[in-house]
């Protein structure tokens, strides 16, 4: 994590000047287990104090030894409980080790002894993010930005919250629970400022590219998210999930040529992803092949029952086999979550050709009020 600080206890080493060289020529190098191994010679030789534990600790944690980092900390924080680093280390470790609701105390000390510095509030974002709260998630990473404008790690994960905040709105309005248009569209906005400017303070982060691609896409602004998947791309040639992004843009836009060639790459990399399988689905169920496209929608429910566009693919092509009772429990499985009326008036043609009078006519009426409700 390059925006922690790296610290080495000069005072702890002042009697032991080879060894503080080999340490900080070991880090240099990137060669933490040296680096870890030095310091439990000195732990172990008697130089046990809780800088040095801290430090032994910071090291085991970048070697990617969590949980004997994390007894390291304890051990420091248990003879001097005022140990900033030992703090903040102790909480990242746990996030990594998926016990982020354990972290937040560490977090929070930190926060509070180091007045000024960010680093502690991008971590506590991060836990946040593993809890999923994202409003405090958000407010974290704002302070962060505040403290450190320059800080791109700060400005991304501003971005990702504001954007998932958006998300969360859009998911109540799916779900016919209160839901404020407006404030979805706000929390995407400052999304994308936020983003915008993670993007210029790190041009060569391929993550930033692809989340600030990701909301362009869903403000409508599809022309625009292009090139931020195609930067993510030749940064990372090997990102799925840029190549997947850059194909649904093409396909939103109705540039069925441009999308599926980006899907084949997708595809590529990870066969049975459910989002690629479904929008190649749909453009093959648009192109009049029904039996291909069937099977990439049956592939994309198999990975993620919840994906409506497989669904509603499924359906449209056991209507057009005048297979209704297999559309309507395809459409059944979906239609609560209808954004505009158009999953119950398929449901009103499958349940009129399955001879369901009554309830062909309540599908029609939930189609007129849904479509009612959004004239402007």
């Amino acid at each position: 994590m390059r925006w922690l600080p790296i610290l080495l206890c000069s005072a702890a080493l002042a009697g032991d000047t080879d060894v503080a060289g080999k340490i900080r020529e070991a880090m240099a190098k990137g060669d933490y287990a040296a680096a870890a191994a030095l310091y439990s010679g000195l732990i172990n030789g008697g130089q046990a104090s809780p800088e040095l534990r801290s430090n032994y600790g910071l090291t085991l944690h970048l070697a990617g030894r969590n949980q004997d980092a994390l007894e390291q900390f304890r051990l420091a924080l248990r003879q001097k409980p005022d140990l900033t680093a030992a703090n903040l280390f102790a909480g990242v470790a746990l996030v990594e080790l998926d016990r982020a609701g354990e972290a937040l105390r560490y977090l929070d000390r930190a926060r509070s002894l180091d007045g000024a510095g960010a680093a502690p509030l991008v971590a506590l974002g991060k836990a946040y993010v593993a809890l999923r709260d994202f409003a405090k998630a958000n407010a974290a990473y704002a302070e962060a930005v505040k403290r450190d404008p320059k800080l791109s790690e700060g400005w991304y994960g501003l971005g990702i919250t504001y954007r998932s905040l958006a998300e969360e709105q859009l998911n109540r309005a799916a779900h016919r629970e209160p839901g404020n248009a407006a404030e979805w569209r706000r929390l995407l906005d400052q999304s994308l400022v936020a983003l915008n400017q993670a993007v210029a303070l790190a041009p060569d982060s391929p993550r930033a590219h692809l989340i600030l691609g990701e909301s362009l896409r869903d403000s409508g602004k599809l022309v625009d998210a292009i090139p931020e998947y195609q930067a993510a791309i030749r940064l990372a040639p090997k990102m799925q999930a840029a190549y997947l992004g850059l194909a649904t843009t093409y396909w939103k836009n109705g540039d069925f040529d441009r999308a599926l060639p980006e899907l084949d790459r997708a595809l590529d990399l990870s066969p049975a992803d459910p989002e690629a399988n479904a929008i190649y689905a749909d453009i093959l169920e648009h192109r009049n092949d029904p039996d291909n496209a069937e099977k990439r929608a049956m592939l994309a429910v198999a990975g993620n029952p919840r994906l409506f566009a497989a669904h509603i693919v499924l359906a449209r092509i056991y209507l057009s086999r005048r297979q209704p009772e297999k559309a309507v429990q395809q459409l059944e499985q979906v239609v609560n979550a209808d954004p505009d009326g158009s999953y119950h008036f398929l449901l009103w043609r499958a349940y009129k050709l399955s001879g369901k009078p009554k309830e062909a006519e309540a599908a029609l009426a939930e189609f007129q009020r849904i479509r009612s409700t959004q004239q402007p």
